[in-house]
């Protein structure tokens, strides 16, 4: 199945290439008539950026990468274009030659022992959107800002690093753009990129790489005339509004590998081959505030239940049975049994966001106040960032994408006449680790704006 969609890719490279270098004339070209239409190519080299100590040594092997965008000019048409100072926009697509041919990770035999094992890192087949503004603009060149997001697909997976052929790709980069005359630009950037499955399927520490990159940019038919801002600018109204949102993911827990494990860290020998999946979702409840034509924040109270809970309360039982010390001795923490209660839990959150019209980039976090775990027992919560805070209690019966806080990292993008319903994507994120992806549809009840 993968040879097919290599081979589909590699044939989307080559059409790409070429309707990027076609030259015809004025009456025979789709774009003769749109000069904000543009191509561009890129070659990228980079090292990789790995988070273990045992991965050291990929940090002096190359990344050789290129790039296919096709784009769109913002001419200052509306009024987001020239709050964004004419950004561009468009679709991407992106090989990367990974030159590891023995990548250390370690694995698991079917009883959950650790193995060293080595093997090639295949190559990256990535497609997407992405972003290109302006931190400064200036009449023959300007320092630019570039963020893509999209997938990729990897021609070897199963191991640490890529866990399944299909996953997210995210890059960032910043640098200079010089305009050597009305149809090229070239561009210089630095990357960062980052390539994993958002938890989907684990282990999944990723890809990082931090690269240069060169482009050429190519305007068929010349530059767009820019509408310049208005001065003054035009006066904007605040609002506000009350939401509501239903976010679901699903999750596949490292907590799966401690769950089989005796008191004396032995592994059973029914241990399963696959681990198991569980629901998770969250209904918020808050306020929207839209502040700037560009920026707006949400304040929220998250209710969250996971269907996780349940797994740790069977893996407190047989902790039990296996005479754990978290059971014995004068500390000892009690024995529950599970109820649909002692899955909830309850964090405040705030979110900030970049509003590109109906398109938004959003970054947040939450705090948990209250866990269902407490419920009907003496136990209280520990107050604390690390996880090393908690309780013995908390360690048992807490799953752990549920501890302590978390982030928000993900879009939305609003819908109807008076954008008054999303639908966006988020992953939840504990430190540098992504707990799971979900999928979020919300709504504003209420709205208002300010008086003049």
């Amino acid at each position: 199945m993968f040879k097919q969609v290599g081979k589909t890719l590699r044939f989307a490279t080559l059409f790409f290439a070429l309707s990027l270098f076609k030259t015809t004339t004025a009456q025979e070209s789709f774009y003769s008539y749109d000069n904000r239409t543009f191509f561009e190519v890129d070659g990228r080299l980079g090292k990789y950026f790995p988070f273990e100590e045992r991965h050291a040594y990929m940090k002096v092997l190359p990344q050789y990468g290129l790039d296919l965008r096709i784009g769109r000019q913002t001419d200052g048409r509306m009024q987001w274009e020239k709050d964004f100072s004419h950004l561009s926009y468009g679709a991407f697509l992106r090989f990367e030659k990974n030159n590891v041919d023995s990548v250390q990770f370690i694995d698991r035999d079917a009883y959950g022992y650790e193995r060293e094992n080595w093997r090639a890192l295949g190559d990256c087949y990535s497609l997407g959107g992405f972003i290109n503004g302006h931190l400064y603009q200036g009449k023959y060149w300007s320092f630019d800002y570039d963020i893509m997001g999209g997938f990729s697909f990897w021609t070897k997976h199963g191991d640490e690093f890529i866990g399944s052929v299909a996953n997210v790709h995210l890059a960032i980069d910043a640098g200079p753009t010089f305009m050597i005359e009305d149809n090229f630009d070239l561009l210089v950037r630095y990357q960062f990129s980052h390539s994993s499955n958002a938890a989907f399927r684990l282990p999944n520490c990723g890809i990082n790489v931090f690269s240069w990159l060169v482009g050429l940019r190519y305007h068929p038919n010349g530059r767009p005339e820019l509408i310049p801002k208005e001065r003054p600018r035009p006066k904007f109204q605040k609002t506000t509004s009350v939401f509501a949102t239903e976010s679901v993911g699903l999750l596949q827990t490292n907590e799966w590998m401690r769950s089989y494990q005796t008191a004396d860290g032995t592994m059973v020998s029914d241990l399963p081959v696959e681990r198991p999946y569980y629901f998770a979702n969250v209904i918020q409840l808050g306020i929207h505030r839209q502040f700037h034509p560009k920026f707006s924040y949400d304040l929220a109270l998250d209710f969250g239940w996971t269907g996780e809970t349940k797994r740790m309360y069977e893996k407190a039982h047989q902790m039990y049975d296996d005479g754990h010390e978290y059971f014995t001795g004068d500390d000892a923490i009690p024995l529950m049994e599970y109820s649909f209660a002692r899955g909830l839990h309850f964090a405040p959150s705030a979110m900030f966001e970049i509003n590109y019209n109906r398109f938004a980039f959003c970054l947040g976090g939450a705090y948990y106040l209250w866990h269902g775990i407490y419920s009907g027992t003496d136990q209280k919560k520990t107050w604390g960032l690390a996880e090393s805070s908690e309780s013995n209690f908390e360690d048992t019966y807490l799953p752990p994408c549920y501890r302590t806080f978390y982030g928000r990292l993900g879009f939305k993008y609003y819908l109807g006449e008076n954008r008054n319903m999303f639908v966006g994507s988020f992953m939840k994120v504990h430190e540098v680790v992504i707990d799971y992806a979900e999928f979020t549809f919300g709504m504003n009840l209420y709205s208002w704006k300010d008086r003049k």
